[in-house]
Order: C-alpha cells, then sequence, then structure tokens
C-alpha cells in the first residue's frame, strides 16, 4: 500500500464588512443551485465542486441543486430558468460560464450569480470566485522538478484559456528550474491541447506521442480525460503528477496530486456571498486552503521539504507569479 502524505494548507478567508439585504437572514432558506459542465462522475473538475456543494449544505444546513453536464449553448437559458424560478444564489463551475453570467445578470438583481474560476463582475450581483490555479501549479512544478531524471516534460490541457496558459506558465518554469538546479541539463516543456475535456483515447494518443518524443514526466489538466493521461504514462512506464482532483489511487506512475480542496472552501464562498461580505471578483488560492499537495511515498525528502517552504511563501506573499506569465514552451497541436 502507498505511503500518504499531505502537505496541509489551512486559513481563514477574510470576511469583508459590506452589508446586504441577505445579512440577516437565514440561509438555510436561501434557493441555491449549482450549474455544472460535466459528470459528477468525471473524478475532476466537476467532482470537486460537486465535493463542495456537499460539504456546504453539511456546514451550512442549506440545500444546493446540482445540475450536471449542461451543454455549453444552455449556459445561458439554465442561467434564466432558474432565475426565474427565483433562485438566491446561481453558482457555475468553470470560467466559460462568464460571458453567460453577464448577460443574464443584468436582468435578474435579486438573484447572484458566481462563476466558479470566472473573472467577470460588470453588475453587483455578479460575484465571480477565482482560484488562483496557477499557485497550485507553481507546487506541483516542483514536484515534477524533483521527479524528472532527463528534464523532458509532457504538459497538457483539455482546451487552452487565459487561467490555463498562466498555471501551465508557471508549471513549466518551475519544473524547468528545479530540474536544471538538480544539475540536468536541457530541462524543457513541451505542451498541446486535446480540445476536449472528456476524450479519454485523444488525451491518451497525445501523450503517448508526447511520451514517445522523450518526455518522461506528464502533467494534465482536464477531466476525463486526465484518465486517458495516466494510462499512457503507466504504459510508457514515466511519472505524472496529479492535478485539480487526487489521482494517486489510479496508477503507481502518479507521484503525487495537487488537489482543489473544494470541499474546504465552498462553505465559506456560499456563507459570503450571501451574507453580503464578498462584492466583485474574489480570488482565493494557497493561502484560503483551496490547494492540497497529496503525496506518495515516491516523493523525496527534499522535495517534501521544498513544498513545505513553497507553502509558506505563497501564503505570505512572497512569490512574484508575473515573473512566470507568457512562458516560451514549444507548444503542439493535436
Amino acid at each position: 500500500m502507498k505511503k500518504v502524505l499531505a502537505v496541509v494548507m489551512t486559513a481563514v478567508l477574510a470576511a469583508g464588512m459590506t452589508i446586504s439585504a441577505f445579512a440577516s437572514e437565514d440561509l438555510a432558506d436561501k434557493k441555491i443551485a449549482l450549474l455544472l459542465p460535466g459528470s459528477i462522475d468525471d473524478q475532476g473538475w466537476n467532482a470537486t465542486n460537486n465535493a463542495g456543494a456537499k460539504a456546504a449544505e453539511e456546514e451550512l444546513g442549506v440545500t444546493i441543486d446540482v445540475v450536471e453536464s449542461v451543454p455549453a449553448e444552455e449556459y445561458e437559458s439554465t442561467f434564466t430558468e432558474y432565475a426565474e424560478k427565483g433562485y438566491d444564489l446561481i453558482m457555475a463551475a468553470g470560467s466559460q460560464w462568464d460571458e453567460s453570467a453577464t448577460v443574464v445578470a443584468e436582468n435578474y438583481p435579486d438573484t447572484i450569480f458566481c462563476a466558479i474560476n470566472g473573472q467577470i463582475s460588470d453588475f453587483p450581483n455578479q460575484i465571480p470566485v477565482f482560484p488562483k490555479e496557477y499557485e497550485g501549479s507553481y507546487l506541483a512544478g516542483i514536484i515534477a522538478g524533483y521527479t524528472t531524471e532527463n528534464g523532458q516534460f509532457a504538459v497538457t490541457g483539455g482546451q487552452s484559456n487565459d487561467p490555463m496558459v498562466k498555471l501551465m506558465d508557471t508549471y513549466e518554469a518551475m519544473a524547468t528550474k528545479i530540474a536544471g538546479e538538480r544539475g540536468i541539463e536541457g530541462a524543457a516543456a513541451t505542451r498541446a491541447f486535446v480540445d476536449s475535456w472528456t476524450d479519454v483515447s485523444a488525451t491518451k494518443d497525445l501523450l503517448s506521442s508526447m511520451i514517445d518524443n522523450g518526455a518522461d514526466t506528464v502533467f494534465c489538466y482536464s477531466n476525463e480525460g486526465t484518465s486517458g493521461a495516466i494510462q499512457a504514462a503507466e504504459e510508457k512506464g514515466v511519472k505524472f503528477v496529479g492535478f485539480s482532483a487526487d489521482k494517486n489511487g489510479e496508477s503507481d506512475c502518479v507521484v503525487a496530486s495537487v488537489s482543489m480542496n473544494w470541499a474546504a472552501v465552498y462553505p465559506t464562498i456560499v456563507e459570503n456571498i450571501l451574507n453580503g461580505s464578498w462584492t466583485g471578483k474574489t480570488d482565493i488560492g494557497v493561502a484560503e486552503g483551496v490547494f492540497e499537495v497529496i503525496e506518495t511515498d515516491q516523493i523525496s525528502e527534499e522535495c517534501h521539504a521544498a513544498l513545505v517552504d513553497a507553502t509558506s511563501a505563497i501564503s505570505n506573499g512572497e512569490v512574484d507569479f508575473e515573473q512566470f506569465f507568457g512562458g516560451a514552451a514549444e507548444t503542439e497541436a493535436e
């Protein structure tokens, strides 16, 4: 059995001073919905957000109606449907919901719209919560840098967007930096996108090709597609760094996972939005407990120590992440 260690990141989210009509009301009376672009069984983004909703229900005594697998062409109409039903808070998991939330929010000022991983706040009732994923990928990059033997990193994701590019820039910068510090010459990352979050076969084929081209350490940020990346790594005999969800149990090729611990922060998100403490766009990250590093016994003491130090540095605001954005990794298309 694998020995699992954890770098635990805990903190209390700061509450603002804004008072709203919700402040004196019982949260249990609120009508709340969570819209998901995929299945709660995807072992990734949708599953972890669903876990967050369940944690909020248990801790706050609220009921959250979870709507799975909403197709992109129905984002706006689904927001409208629940706003028409008088829901107080409609949450949606993913930056892809931002534009639809903006369109609908203007017409339903009594409903709060919250895109998890969103960044647009054009109206007072539009309150996105943005996880600083590049903080998590900074930690994942450290793991990769200490894992690789040849300094060649395969990096892939479901689709390209601004947050995805920034987290990959950060991961690649740290992975190659650590590899170089370990004396590995010519450390480099190759990046590619599958253009699908769910296609296991396509993700596996893409990663297999990248491994054949020399990569010995794999990173994949996707939903169901991540399983294909892990299959490729296992079959090719290379290592995998998990991200967004705990992937340690899928294969011995997974050395560690940087999981988004939405179950720890969703209660705070729901409470602070509904009681009026949060307004506008709110950024959360390592300091707020969003990311949890779950190690296996493949992680060295040196790597573990580096992760502890990095977690502290990020929490204390000592890392300049802007320096990493706009990286020059070689990019492939499927």
